[in-house]
This record gives C-alpha cells, sequence and structure tokens, in this order.
C-alpha cells in the first residue's frame, strides 16, 4: 500500500506540474534575476538541443521563484549553511562572495588603464580612484574575501595621483540588496577628490528625489523576500539646466533618466545606466575647467554631484568603447582625467575593451 501511495503521489506531481508549464505562459524575461529566459528552440540534430531544452525547462519550471526561495530558505534556516550559491547574509545586507583574488584580471586591469593613458598628453592631470565593493566592510571571518591589499598595491603602481578612499567609506554608504553606492552618501568622496583635483569644493543644496520600490542585483540572487530599498537621486538647478548629449541615446538630455525606474535596474536612472560615452556641458560653471571620468557603473551615481565644478564633464564606459574610438569623440588636452572604478571591475576586468 505504501509503494502503491508514494507511485501515485508522484504520477499526481508529474500530471500537475507538466499541465502547469502547459498552462502558464512563458516569460522572456525574468525581472527577479534580471535576465533573459531561454526560448523553446528550434529543432537540431545535435547534443546541443538537448542542452537547450533542458535550459529552457529550468528557466520555465512552474514556481521556479518560490522554489528558488523555498532552497535559499532551507539553506540559511535548517541547514545553518554560512552562504547560498556564494550569497552571504550579514547585519542585514547581501554580499556575494567574490573571492578568489583575480591576479591575472588585475593586472589586465593596469594593461588596460595604461592603453587609455596612451592617448593622453602631457598636459592632462591625471588621477584614480578604486572604490572598494562593499565585502571589504564586512569584518568576518566566516567569508572569503579577494585580497584588498595586494589588489590596491598593484593599481598603485599605475602612475597617477591615487585617491584612497578606504578610510572614509563604511557599510552603510552602500545599499543593503545592491553592489553600489548610496549617491545621497557620497558627498565626503566629492571632498576627497577636491583635495587632489582642486575644484574648489563647496556644499550645494539638493532637492533629494527618492524611488520606493528599489530592489538591488543580489535581492534576485539570494532567492530571499526583502521589502524593498529607497533610491535617492540628488537635484539643483545647475544639474536640471545642463546640457547632456549622450552617445546612444539621442533622444535624451537629461542627467537622469526617470523611465529607468520603471524598468528592470532602477539604478540606471543615473546617466541612463549602461552608457558607453556621455558629455555634460554646464553654462553655469564660468571656470572653463573639463574633467574627463573612465568609470564603471558607480561613476554614474557620482557624476552629477562633480557638475557643479565644472564647464564640461566626458564620462567614458569602456566596458562599451574601445580606447580606438576614443579619440573620435575626445580631444585631449589639458583636462583633468578621473579613472574611477570599483573592485569588482578590477578583479573581473576581462569586460573592459581594449
Amino acid at each position: 500500500m505504501k509503494d502503491k501511495i508514494i507511485v501515485f503521489s508522484f504520477l499526481i506531481y508529474i500530471f500537475f506540474f507538466t499541465i502547469a508549464h502547459i498552462v502558464i505562459p512563458d516569460e522572456d524575461i525574468s525581472s527577479v534575476e534580471r535576465r533573459s529566459l531561454a526560448h523553446f528552440p528550434k529543432v537540431e540534430l545535435n547534443n546541443q538541443y538537448i542542452t537547450k531544452i533542458d535550459e529552457y525547462l529550468l528557466d520555465h519550471f512552474p514556481f521556479r521563484n518560490q522554489f528558488r526561495s523555498i532552497k535559499a530558505k532551507f539553506n540559511y534556516n535548517i541547514l545553518n549553511k554560512l552562504d547560498n550559491n556564494n550569497i552571504y547574509l550579514a547585519n542585514n545586507y547581501i554580499f556575494k562572495s567574490e573571492y578568489p583574488t583575480n591576479k591575472d584580471s588585475i593586472q589586465n586591469f593596469v594593461n588596460k588603464t595604461d592603453k587609455l593613458m596612451k592617448l593622453l598628453t602631457p598636459n592632462n592631470k591625471v588621477y584614480m580612484l578604486i572604490v572598494p565593493d562593499k565585502n571589504y566592510y564586512l569584518n568576518s571571518d566566516n567569508f572569503l574575501q579577494i585580497d584588498y591589499d595586494y589588489l590596491y598595491d598593484v593599481i598603485d603602481n599605475i602612475e597617477v595621483e591615487h585617491i584612497d578612499i578606504r578610510d572614509i567609506m563604511e557599510l552603510s554608504d552602500y545599499y543593503e540588496t545592491d553592489t553600489h553606492w548610496r549617491q545621497e552618501k557620497i558627498d565626503k568622496v566629492i571632498q576627497a577628490l577636491d583635495k587632489k583635483l582642486n575644484f574648489n569644493y563647496q556644499h550645494y543644496d539638493y532637492d533629494i528625489n527618492t524611488y520606493d520600490k528599489f530592489y538591488g542585483v543580489y535581492y534576485g540572487e539570494s532567492a530571499i523576500n526583502r521589502k524593498p530599498e529607497t533610491l535617492s537621486y540628488l537635484t539643483n538647478s545647475i544639474i536640471e539646466k545642463v546640457e547632456v548629449k549622450y552617445l546612444e541615446n539621442e533622444s535624451l538630455h537629461t542627467v537622469y533618466n526617470l523611465d529607468k525606474l520603471n524598468g528592470y535596474d532602477a539604478y540606471e536612472v543615473y546617466l541612463d545606466g549602461a552608457s558607453a560615452f556621455i558629455e555634460i556641458y554646464n553654462d553655469a560653471c564660468t571656470n572653463n575647467r573639463e574633467l574627463v571620468i573612465f568609470r564603471d557603473s558607480f561613476g554614474s551615481s557620482i557624476t552629477p554631484l562633480l557638475i557643479p565644478f565644472y564647464s564640461k564633464i566626458t564620462v567614458i564606459d569602456n566596458r562599451y568603447i574601445t580606447s580606438d574610438y576614443i579619440l573620435d569623440y575626445v580631444n585631449f588636452d589639458n583636462q583633468d582625467v578621473l579613472f574611477l572604478y570599483s573592485t569588482l571591475i578590477v578583479n573581473n576586468s576581462g569586460s573592459l575593451k581594449g
């Protein structure tokens, strides 16, 4: 009798999920995981077809997100595991392990930076700021971290003026569910930049605009239900009046793209997210100073706070544009040049173009 119950239960399970898979419509994108989902593949007479079928079935398994959440809670709460798929929970923050230290990637970052520096002239004043990711501020013997001392020591060998902000940042300056720093928390970084760049820092008042439904990238990866965070973006009359030109989005002329707040990653509200090349003209500033920023996504949210101090800011994301094309858009001469990247990019520099 027991065997019959097991077999019958198994058949019910197979039948239910087969029907659910047929009835529930496929989605193109997972908003929780922020990625495209596999489509049902065309018939192919090769081994890859089975692999593609497997990927499709896994991506569209009924109630997939609910099962991911059950698995995560089981690992954390029942098995008392410290991580679930390299995602750690501590101090109400979600962390993702970046271990191990990728020495080849760090050297590749140095090589890519050296290549960019060859575009510059002796008249450029060059600076570098490597933003520590929030893992740096998690003090735990149970959490595997990259060798930050090694990373910074290698980067310090690049012959530029270095700006070290490790001692002025803290965990609360970062989002709980995301990799990035909070824009409203980094005025102190602007002041640290001023000590090197000498752009005559002064405090500006900002209107703090908020979006209360921000779910960071680690929210989906953790599969743990959390309340949304508040994302803030700062504006004032100077920021609102600048002229902005985007290479890939000619219809956008503002520092913030508010349409992104309703997309899959609200952090892209800053400078339209993944933008290869941006020019910002500030007629309210009369010092005729220019700044060129080579940056990753951390540069998106700090750039607006630098606008009041420069007549022109050029923002270049060399994850999306190669050095061969940069000179088609920039005439390097007498600008301040800032390399601003996170340790995440340095340890995973394969995304940077040559």
